[in-house]
């Protein structure tokens, strides 16, 4: 009989495993978790490092600056020279009258008519209103012209103005207040133009109340005005640059405002503002390390140190807090070397710092 038993064997067709080889993955939140903390970490580290084992200061490059006073009221009549203009001792810098004349100002008591009719007072009395009234033409018109050049002073202004308030630099507002400055001009001219029509015509008014009127009045009135209002001269005391001009051509100047600023030729400087804390590791002759905004770095040697507090200038003050008193110090270049990089950097911004210890 034919055996029925099979032989049990495993198949030759094998079936493999749906599970793959496993792969490595990298964790790349992890990676981007710790590079961040670490560098937060070091930031600090740095932060924390260099505020307690350096003196920082912020600083201006600076020449030395001489403020330019006068010693009574006047008006400034014309500028020779403009901002960043070297100038030599003794060029002229811009001419002023002082205590000019104003529609109230009296000048026949230095003005005799020479006519037959001098002991007349009906004819004194009219050669006197006449004077007073051409006077108060001649300021009239002087108002006038001043007015005129700060117009076109003031138009020159507003493209660059408008510019600004697009590119949201300046407020809306500066524009508005230079139109309606604009404006104000604009009608003070037209109300002293129609002020003086009707002094012209009472001066007409006025003539003709008497047949003739000695014509030697003018010449008179003309001396006697050159001699109220004489153009004096401001010359330069050294050799310099002329820093700012603080008040324009044909305005007031009051005898406590500032004119004009000027820099002698001197070495250049960096005037550093450090904080109160730092009094006790800074001394004259420490050496510190000036870094420009380009990041040239270069060193400079404390020579004036002011132990006096002075407020922190504004562009380093945070606002809408109490105003921060610091403490002033001078440093000047290493070498001459130096000294020559540092002109390119007149005034701009610089940090100062040293080591503590």
């Amino acid at each position: 009989m034919k055996s029925v038993n099979f032989k049990r064997q495993g198949a030759d067709i094998r079936v493999m495993s749906d599970k793959g080889p496993v792969k490595s993955r990298r964790q790349w939140d992890r990676i981007i978790y710790f590079i961040v903390f670490f560098s937060l970490i070091g930031w600090l580290g740095y932060y924390i490092f260099t505020r307690n084992f350096y003196v920082r200061a912020e600083s201006h490059v600076l020449y030395e600056n001489v403020n330019v006073r006068l010693l009574k009221d006047c008006r400034i009549m014309e500028y020779f020279v403009d901002e960043d203009q070297e100038v030599k001792f003794g060029d002229t810098l811009f001419r002023y009258i002082e205590n000019a004349p104003d529609q109230s100002y009296d000048v026949t008591a230095e003005i005799q008519s020479p006519s037959s009719n001098n002991d007349n007072p009906a004819y004194q009395w009219v050669v006197r209103e006449i004077l007073n009234t051409e006077q108060r033409i001649a300021v009239n018109e002087t108002h006038i012209d001043e007015n005129q050049s700060l117009i076109k002073t003031y138009q020159s202004e507003l493209k660059e103005i408008q510019a600004m308030v697009q590119l949201g630099v300046m407020p809306q507002s500066r524009l508005d207040l230079r139109n309606n400055e604009i404006i104000k001009l604009k009608s003070d001219i037209s109300r002293i133009e129609e002020e003086n029509k009707k002094l012209r015509s009472s001066i007409e008014n006025l003539r003709a109340k008497i047949p003739t009127i000695n014509q030697d009045y003018k010449k008179n009135f003309r001396l006697a005005k050159e001699g109220i209002a004489a153009d004096k001269y401001f010359v330069s005391p050294f050799d310099g640059s002329v820093n700012r001009v603080y008040i324009r051509q044909f305005e007031t100047c009051l005898k406590s405002e500032i004119t004009m600023s000027i820099h002698r030729v001197s070495p250049i400087f960096v005037r550093a503002y450090f904080e109160q804390a730092d009094i006790d590791y800074l001394k004259v002759g420490d050496e510190f390390t000036v870094e420009f905004p380009n990041g040239k770095k270069t060193t400079g040697i404390l020579k004036r140190f002011y132990y006096s507090t002075i407020p922190l200038p504004e562009e380093y003050q945070k606002r809408y807090e109490p105003t921060t008193r610091s403490l002033a110090g001078d440093i000047y270049p290493k070498d001459t070397t130096e000294a020559k990089e540092w002109e390119s950097y007149y005034k701009m911004g610089a940090l100062v710092t040293r080591f503590k210890y």
